[in-house]
């Protein structure tokens, strides 16, 4: 480099830098920091589902005119039938729709409510009559039978007799298996020169003087038996070789089933039946 005397030397410039941009926002001087940072953010999922489509069922009808007319028509009468029954509740109150439902007078006194009822006073009223006889059965113990070995003592309690049953011999006697006061008694004849009609009835302790059921058989009974599971049918078997089965609850006094000639039945008499467990 030459250097010539009386010359000032300057100074290079530099060049011009380009300046930062200046925030405009105010600071907190007191009490300021300034951060910067980044989270990871979680991958998108995507999760799709098939499922088979409900099963689609197709119904179709037709409505003729003369349907709806019907219709309407039920629907009408059935309107009707309500309004009159509000009605007839609303004149008569309660009273009047219990009285409808008894009946006449006549039903309520010789209904079948009215037997029952009968009944039960009737049993009422024997219970009253034997209730002595009631407590010994229960309660009656003889102090002398300890000092008697192998023997005991008999007390007859209650007598059963039956007026269309005179002159009749007792056949068979069996107690019910299900209720313990109830039993049958075969009525015949022992006579075989001398047969006529046989009587069945059924006797209860509850009642003992006049018995639950009665009826009259076409030849002497000889022998009865209960069915071990329906306690109310019975079988009995008569002198001239018929096997009857009896519903003791039927109203009617017949058999439910009789062996007839028709159906082959023998004619020696019958001296023993028994009911057989399902």
């Amino acid at each position: 480099m030459v250097v010539r005397l009386g010359q000032r030397l300057s100074p290079r410039p530099e060049p011009k830098r380009p300046r930062a941009p200046v925030w405009t926002g105010l600071r907190n001087q007191f009490n300021f920091s300034e951060r910067t940072s980044q989270t990871l953010n979680n991958g998108h999922k995507e999760r799709g589902t098939m499922t088979e489509p409900p099963p689609s069922v197709e119904y179709a009808g037709q409505s003729t005119q003369w349907e709806m007319f019907d219709a309407y028509v039920e629907d009408q009468d059935r309107k009707r039938e309500a309004e009159r029954k509000a009605k007839k509740v609303s004149k008569g109150g309660e009273a009047g729709k219990k009285s409808e439902q008894a009946g006449p007078a006549e039903s309520s006194i010789h209904g079948a409510a009215m037997t029952h009822a009968s009944k039960i006073l009737e049993r009422m009223v024997n219970q009253n009559t034997y209730d002595d006889i009631t407590h010994d059965f229960k309660f009656w113990e003889d102090a002398s039978d300890l000092y008697r070995e192998g023997e005991g003592t008999l007390l007859p309690l209650w007598k059963f007799y039956n007026e269309r049953t005179k002159r009749k011999h007792v056949t068979a006697v069996k107690w019910n298996p299900e209720y313990p006061d109830l039993f049958a008694v075969g009525y015949g004849s022992f006579d075989f020169m001398k047969q006529g009609v046989g009587f069945l009835c059924l006797y209860s302790l509850k009642n003992p003087s006049f018995p639950e059921f009665s009826c009259q058989t076409d030849s002497g009974l000889l022998c009865l038996d209960w069915h071990p599971q329906h306690s109310s049918v019975l079988c009995v078997g008569l002198y001239d070789g018929t096997v009857a089965v009896y519903d003791t609850r039927a109203k009617k006094a017949a058999p439910i089933f009789q062996s007839t000639v028709k159906k082959g039945k023998h004619t020696d008499p019958v001296w023993e039946v028994r009911g057989i467990r399902n």
